[in-house]
C-alpha cells in the first residue's frame, strides 16, 4: 500500500503534464500524416496517460482493499502554502498541505472515474477521428480531455476541502471548453456559456460554505473538520448555514433542480463529452460532495440539528427525479433523453443521500449505513451503464452521419436526396449535437432510426443491457441499488419524525415506473420497427474502436449481480476492509435483502410491497406501455441476434394487441409544457431581463455618475487650480520675492499665535 501510495500523485498530475504537451505537439505537426495517423492528433497520447493513470489507480485500490484495518489512509505530500493572521491581537501561522484521502468512497469514484475516462479515450479514437469535421482540431480535444480527467481524479483524491475546490473548479473550466468544442456554432457557444454560468452560481455558494467552515475550524483538512471533537466544539447553527452553501454548491454541479438547466444544452458537445460529463466527471462530484458531508450529520453532538436539511436534500432530489423523468417523455432527440435521464438517476442518488443524513442524524445509524451504501452504489451502477449508453448512441449518431454522407452524396433514393437538401457540408456538425438549419437531416432524431437492430447488434445489446441497469430490471446493475434507495426513503418516511419525507418517497416511487417507460421508448424507437428513413435503412456497424468500450460495459454492468455478491453496499458504507470475494452467492442473498429492506422491524412488510411495486411498475407497466405506442418487428428480410430478436418480436406482438392512440396526449398543453422543458428557461431569461439586466444598468449608471463622477471632479477641480496657480507665476523676481516675505510673515503670525 505504502509503494501505490508513493506514486498516487501521478494520477491527477501525469494528464496535468500531457495536456500542453498535446497542444504544442498537435500546434507544430498539424496536418501532417504522422500526427494524423500514427498519433491520431493527440489521441494515442492521452489514451496512453489515461490507461497509466488506471493502472496506478487500481495498485492503489486493490492495495488499500487489501489491508486488514478499515479505516482511511492519508498520504502527505507536502506543504503547499503558509501564511499568518492576526487573531485576538496575535499572530497565528496557518500552512495548507497537499495530500491524499482514501476511504472505501473516494477508493470506489477513483475506479469509476478512471475506469471511464480511459474507456471514453479509445471509444473517441474511432468517434471522433474519423469525422472530417474534426480534422487538425483533435488535438484541443484531447488535451482539454485530459485536463478534465485530472480535475476529477485530483477531486476524489484531495484530502481537503481547499483542493476539493480547486480541483472542481478545473472541471468548470473544462466543460465550458468542450462543451464549446464546435465554438462556430452559436448553440454550442450558447449551451458553454449557459453550463458555465449556471455552475458559476452553485460554485459562489459553494466558495461562502468553505470560507464558513474555514471560520469554524480554522482548518479544510478531512482529518481536521470530521474529528468528533472539534464539530462538538462548533456552533450548530452556523455549521448547518455552511452544509446548506455547499450543497447548493453540489446542486449546480449535478445539474439538480433548480440549477438544471444547463445540462440538456450541454449536448452540443461531441458524445464523448456527454459521456465524460454524465458518466465519468462532473455531475458526479456534486454527489461526491453530499457524501462528505456524512460525518457531520453522523456526529452524536449534532444529532437532531440537521434533519430539516437532510429533508430539503431528499426533497431536492425526489422534485428533480419526477421532472426529468417528465420532460425525457417527449424528446426525439437520442442525447437530450440520456441527459433527462441523468439528471432524473442523479436525484434518486440525492434522495438516497438526503435519507442516509436523515436517518444519521436521527441516530438510527445502521439503516443511515444501508442507505448511504445503496446511493454510492447506485452512482457506481449508474456511471458504468450511462458512460456505455452514451458512447452507444455515440455509435448510432455516427453511423446514421456516416449512412447520410452515403445516400446524400451517391443520391440511392429522392427521398435521400430531399432529406440531404444539398448541404451535406453541415451534416457534420449537426450529427454531434444540434441542428444548423430545420432542412438539413438530424442524425440524433430518434424518428429518422428504427429497424436498426439486426444492423447494430453490439449497440443495440449495449444499449438495451445500459436501459435494463437503469430501469432497474432484476439482477442487473441498477437493480441492486435503486430499490434500496426506494427502501429507505419509505423506511424514512415512516419513522417518526419522517413524515417529510413522503414527498420524495412517492416521487421516486411514481418516477420508477417512468423512467421504465421512457428508457424503452428510446430503445424502440431506434432499434425495433421498420427503418424510418433511407439512411437508417443504410446503417451499418462499421467504425473502429467504438465497440471496445461498449463489449466492456456491457460485461460490467450485466456483472452487477457479482458485485452484488461482494456485499458492495455493506463494503462501501461501513468500511470493512475486505469484500467477501469467497462466498457470492451468500452475498448476493445479503444484497437482495438490503435491495428489499423487508427485514424485521416495524415497517417491514410494507417497505417490502413498496419495492415490489417498483419492480413491477418499472420492469413491467412502464415498458409495455412504451411497447404499445413504439414496438414492432424489423423489415421482411431483417434479423436480429437472438438475444436481441425475443425483445423485438415481443414489442411487436405487445404493439399489435394493445395499441392505443395517444395523439391527445401528444398534442395536449402539458406536451407542449415539456417540449418547452417547463419554461424553466423562459423564466429565467425573464428574471434576467427583469432583475439582473436592471441592476446591472443601475451599477452602470452609479459607476459613470458617482464613482466617475466623483474622479472627474477632482480631475476638474485640480486642473482648475492649476489654472490659478498658473496665473499667480509671472516670472518676475520682485513678485516672487513679495510672495515669500508674506508667507514668511504668515508662518510668523501662526507660530506666535500657538505660542
Amino acid at each position: 500500500m505504502s509503494g501505490a501510495m508513493d506514486y498516487a500523485l501521478w494520477i491527477p498530475v501525469l494528464p496535468i503534464v500531457a495536456f500542453p504537451i498535446i497542444l504544442f505537439l498537435g500546434n507544430v505537426f498539424k496536418g501532417t500524416d504522422l500526427w494524423r495517423g500514427k498519433w491520431k492528433e493527440g489521441g494515442i497520447i492521452a489514451t496512453v496517460v489515461i490507461g497509466t493513470c488506471l493502472g496506478l489507480s487500481i495498485w492503489l485500490i486493490v492495495g488499500y482493499i487489501g489491508q486488514v484495518t478499515g479505516n482511511e489512509s492519508v498520504g502527505q505530500i507536502g506543504d503547499w502554502l503558509s501564511f499568518h493572521m492576526v487573531e485576538n491581537g496575535n499572530l497565528v501561522s496557518y500552512t495548507i498541505g497537499f495530500g491524499m484521502y482514501l476511504d472505501h468512497v473516494s477508493v470506489m469514484l477513483l475506479f469509476v472515474a478512471s475506469f471511464l475516462c480511459f474507456l471514453i479515450a479509445i471509444f473517441s479514437l474511432g468517434y471522433m477521428n474519423t469525422d472530417p469535421v474534426n480534422l487538425d482540431r483533435n488535438h484541443r480535444f484531447y488535451a482539454e480531455f485530459l485536463l478534465f480527467c485530472a480535475g476529477m481524479l485530483g477531486m476524489v483524491l484531495a484530502d481537503n476541502f481547499l483542493w476539493l475546490f480547486i480541483f472542481w473548479e478545473i472541471m468548470g473550466l473544462c466543460s465550458y471548453l468542450l462543451i464549446g468544442f464546435y465554438y462556430e456554432r452559436p448553440s454550442a457557444a450558447y449551451a458553454a456559456k449557459k453550463a458555465f454560468l449556471t455552475t458559476r452560481v452553485g460554485d459562489v455558494f459553494l466558495l461562502i460554505g468553505l470560507l464558513i467552515l474555514w471560520n469554524l475550524f480554522g482548518s479544510l483538512d478531512f482529518s481536521v473538520v470530521w474529528a468528533e471533537d472539534n464539530i462538538a466544539a462548533v456552533d450548530a447553527g452556523t455549521l448547518k448555514i455552511a452544509l446548506f452553501m455547499m450543497f447548493v454548491g453540489a446542486v449546480g454541479k449535478s445539474a439538480q433542480f433548480p440549477l438544471h438547466v444547463w445540462l440538456p444544452d450541454a449536448m452540443e458537445g461531441p458524445t464523448p463529452v456527454s459521456a465524460l460529463i454524465h458518466a465519468a466527471t462532473m455531475v458526479n462530484a456534486g454527489l461526491y460532495l453530499v457524501a462528505r458531508m456524512f460525518p457531520f450529520f453522523a456526529s452524536p453532538a449534532m444529532e437532531g440539528e440537521f434533519t430539516d436539511l437532510a429533508i430539503l436534500i431528499a426533497w431536492i432530489g425526489g422534485i428533480t427525479a419526477f421532472m426529468a423523468a417528465l420532460i425525457a417523455f417527449v424528446q426525439r432527440d437520442i442525447k437530450k433523453v440520456l441527459a433527462y435521464s441523468t439528471m432524473s438517476q442523479l436525484a434518486y442518488i440525492f434522495t438516497g443521500l438526503g435519507a442516509a443524513l436523515w436517518f444519521a442524524n436521527t441516530g438510527h445509524e445502521e439503516i443511515a449505513l444501508l442507505a448511504f451504501g445503496a446511493s454510492m452504489f447506485h452512482l457506481f451502477n449508474h456511471a458504468m451503464a450511462k458512460g456505455m449508453l452514451f458512447m452507444a448512441s455515440g455509435s448510432v449518431i455516427h453511423e446514421m452521419h456516416h449512412a447520410h454522407h452515403e445516400v446524400s452524396h451517391h443520391g440511392s433514393s429522392e427521398s435521400a436526396e430531399r432529406d440531404a437538401g444539398g448541404a451535406a457540408a453541415g451534416v457534420d456538425h449537426a450529427a454531434h449535437g444540434g441542428h444548423e438549419d430545420h432542412d438539413h437531416f438530424d442524425a440524433q432524431d430518434m424518428s429518422n432510426m428504427g429497424g436498426l437492430a439486426s444492423k447494430m447488434p453490439i449497440t443495440a445489446t449495449a444499449m438495451a443491457v445500459g436501459s435494463a441497469s437503469i430501469i432497474g430490471i432484476p439482477l442487473i446493475g441498477g437493480f441492486w441499488s435503486k430499490e434500496g434507495i426506494v427502501g429507505a426513503a419509505w423506511q424514512a418516511s415512516l419513522t417518526p419524525g419522517g413524515a417529510w419525507m413522503l414527498v420524495p418517497a412517492l416521487l421516486v416511487l411514481i418516477t420508477a415506473g417512468m423512467t421504465g417507460f421512457y428508457m424503452s421508448r428510446m430503445w424502440l424507437m431506434t432499434f425495433a420497427g421498420k427503418p424510418k428513413t433511407p439512411v437508417a435503412n443504410g446503417v451499418v456497424e462499421q467504425t473502429p474502436f467504438i465497440p471496445i468500450p461498449l463489449v466492456t460495459l456491457t460485461v460490467m454492468t450485466l456483472g452487477g449481480v457479482v458485485f452484488a455478491g461482494f456485499e458492495f453496499v455493506h463494503w462501501v458504507a461501513d468500511g470493512h476492509a475486505e469484500m467477501h470475494f469467497t462466498n457470492v452467492l451468500s452475498g448476493i442473498g445479503v444484497e437482495l435483502k438490503h435491495a428489499f429492506l423487508p427485514s424485521g422491524e416495524e415497517n417491514g412488510a410494507l417497505i417490502y410491497l413498496v419495492t415490489m411495486l417498483t419492480i413491477v411498475i418499472s420492469t413491467i407497466v412502464g415498458p409495455a406501455i412504451a411497447m404499445a405506442l413504439y414496438g414492432g418487428r424489423l423489415a421482411k428480410g431483417e434479423k436480429a441476434k437472438p438475444w436481441l430478436a425475443w425483445l423485438v418480436s415481443l414489442s411487436s406482438r405487445v404493439r399489435r394487441k394493445n395499441h392505443f392512440d395517444n395523439s391527445t396526449w401528444a398534442e395536449s398543453g402539458l406536451a407542449d409544457s415539456l417540449h418547452q422543458r417547463l419554461y424553466f428557461d423562459a423564466w429565467y431569461d425573464a428574471a434576467m431581463l427583469k432583475i439582473v439586466v436592471p441592476f446591472a444598468n443601475a451599477c452602470a449608471w452609479f459607476d459613470q455618475h458617482v464613482i466617475d463622477g466623483a474622479i472627474k471632479g477632482l480631475e476638474y477641480g485640480s486642473q482648475e487650480g492649476s489654472s490659478v496657480i498658473r496665473r499667480l507665476t509671472t516670472g518676475s523676481g520682485r513678485d516672487y520675492i513679495m510672495m515669500v516675505a508674506l508667507g514668511t510673515l504668515a508662518i510668523f503670525v501662526l507660530i506666535w499665535g500657538v505660542a
